[in-house]
């Protein structure tokens, strides 16, 4: 399982990214455009995808992939 340590170990080994934290949310970030977010909980992560592939993805594993806004 990954951790939130893992995933900002490799984020912030990305040029220009940083890390912040909006409604209890860990956001990384280049510039103003979040390309990862992680759940309060930590049992959600969040990442940029081109939205023309998300129901694909999606669909494709739905016990793990989710739609933004989804809850499961």
């Amino acid at each position: 399982m990954v951790t939130l340590d893992d995933v900002r170990r490799i984020a912030l080994s990305l040029p220009r990214t940083t890390e912040g934290l909006v409604r209890d949310h860990v956001k990384f970030r280049i510039g103003r455009i979040v390309y990862v977010s992680v759940s309060p909980d930590e049992t959600l992560m969040g990442f940029g995808y081109p939205k023309e592939g998300r129901a694909d993805l999606a669909a494709s594993e739905p016990g793990t992939f989710l739609m933004p806004g989804g809850v499961r």
